[in-house]
C-alpha cells in the first residue's frame, strides 16, 4: 500500500492480546496503514514472533510488551514501556481476553473476579492510563474496546462474558462524555462469528469456511464466517480521520448475524463461537 493510501500514517498503536487471532489481525492491518505497533500478550511464543515479524516486514516498528492487563503494576509498566519506545500513544485497542462457558448456577467468585478483572476492570484502567497520556501529549487519540455480539444477545452459559462485554459498550459512552474536548474518541467493535483459530499456513485458505461455521451459516446474511481482518478494518476506520466523528458507539461486525437473532439451537460456547477460547 502506498503512502497516500495509508490511513494511520505515523500513528503509534498499542494492541493488547495481539500475539495471534483478532489482535494480530488488527496489528497487521494497522501496520499496513502506516502505524507503528506495540504487541502485547501474557506469553511470547512462535505466534507472537510471527506477528512481530509481519509488522516489521510491512516497514513499521513493532515492540513487544509482555504484560497481564488484569494486573495493576503490569498495566502501568505496559503503558510506560510503550511510550518510552514510541514517544507517545495515539491508539489503544483493548482486545485481550480469554473466556470459557460456565452455567449460571456454577459461576464462582474466582471465575467472576478473573474475567471482570481482565476484560472490564483491566480495560477501564488501561484506557484511563492511555487517555491521560494522550491528554498530556495534546494531540487527541482513539481508544477502541473489543466487545462482542454477546453484549446484545444471550447464549447458554455466557452470563459473565456477556455482562463484561455489555459493560464495555456502556463504558465508552461515559468515556466519550468525560473526555469531551480532548480530541480522544472512545468506541467499541463487537465481533460476531470470527474465525480466529491458529491454523498452519497451508490451511489459511479454509479460514471462515463452511466447516468452521457449521449450522450458523444460514443465520448470517453475508453467508461466510468473519475473519480477523474484518474486525481490523472497523478498528482502522475508528482510529483514522474517517471515523473521527464516531464517538461513544458500539459497531457490530457480524455479517448481519444479529439481524436474524440467535439460532434457536444455540449451544454453549465452542471453539470458533463468539467469545469462545481460541
Amino acid at each position: 500500500m502506498s503512502g497516500p493510501g495509508k490511513l494511520l500514517e505515523g500513528k503509534k498503536a498499542l494492541i493488547t492480546g495481539s500475539r495471534r487471532g483478532i489482535g494480530a489481525g488488527i496489528a497487521t492491518l494497522f501496520a499496513e496503514h502506516g502505524a507503528d505497533v506495540g504487541i502485547n500478550d501474557v506469553t511470547r511464543d512462535e505466534e507472537a514472533d510471527k506477528t512481530i515479524a509481519l509488522v516489521e516486514s510491512l516497514g513499521q516498528k513493532a515492540s513487544w510488551h509482555q504484560a497481564d492487563v488484569g494486573d495493576t503494576d503490569d498495566r502501568t509498566r505496559l503503558l510506560d514501556e510503550f511510550v518510552q519506545q514510541h514517544g507517545r500513544i495515539d491508539i489503544l485497542v483493548n482486545n485481550a481476553v480469554a473466556s470459557r462457558d460456565m452455567h449460571f448456577t456454577k459461576i464462582t467468585e474466582e471465575f467472576w473476579d478473573h474475567l471482570v478483572g481482565h476484560a472490564l476492570k483491566g480495560y477501564l484502567f488501561l484506557a484511563q492510563g492511555a487517555a491521560t497520556r494522550m491528554i498530556d501529549h495534546g494531540h487527541g487519540g482513539s481508544i477502541i474496546n473489543i466487545s462482542s455480539v454477546h453484549s446484545f444477545r444471550a447464549w447458554p452459559h455466557d452470563g459473565v462474558y456477556g455482562i463484561v462485554k455489555a459493560g464495555l459498550n456502556r463504558m465508552v459512552q461515559s468515556m466519550a462524555h468525560d473526555l469531551a474536548g480532548t480530541g480522544i474518541t472512545a468506541n467499541c467493535v463487537a465481533p460476531g462469528y470470527i474465525d480466529s483459530r491458529v491454523l498452519p499456513d497451508h490451511e489459511e485458505s479454509s479460514r471462515g469456511d463452511d466447516e468452521y461455521l457449521g449450522g450458523a451459516k444460514s443465520f448470517i446474511p453475508s453467508q461466510r464466517g468473519g475473519l480477523p481482518r474484518d474486525i481490523a478494518g472497523a478498528c482502522v476506520f475508528l482510529a483514522s480521520e474517517l471515523g473521527e466523528y464516531v464517538n461513544g458507539q458500539t459497531i457490530t461486525v457480524d455479517g448481519g448475524f444479529l439481524a436474524g437473532g440467535v439460532p434457536p439451537d444455540s449451544m454453549p460456547l465452542e471453539p470458533g463461537m463468539p467469545g469462545a477460547m481460541e
